[in-house]
């Protein structure tokens, strides 16, 4: 996937579109709730997030909102890690 985003984004650059990905790790919904019932999967999952909690959906929209923003106007060619750290070490 980052091969495809740098890609497309040095391609549609010059039309001014900007290409991005989002990467969510766990992220908690109802089809991962069944695996966070398990105690020792959820404090696996735990202790590999430096930030101390496991994702929303919420938190995959505010990356989305943010990369759509004009805040975000010279982003392009790059994936969001939303995962609290977890592939920060």
């Amino acid at each position: 996937v980052e091969g495809l985003v740098k890609a497309l984004a040095i391609e549609l650059a010059p039309m001014n579109i900007r290409v991005n990905a989002i990467a969510p790790t766990f992220i908690e919904t109802p089809m991962t709730a069944p695996m966070f019932e398990d105690g020792g999967f959820r404090a696996e999952v735990m202790s590999k997030i430096p930030l101390g909690r496991v994702g929303v959906p919420q938190d995959v929209a505010e990356a989305a909102a943010f990369l759509a923003s004009d805040g975000a106007a010279l982003v392009t060619g790059t994936s969001l890690k939303v995962d609290g750290g977890w592939t920060a070490q």
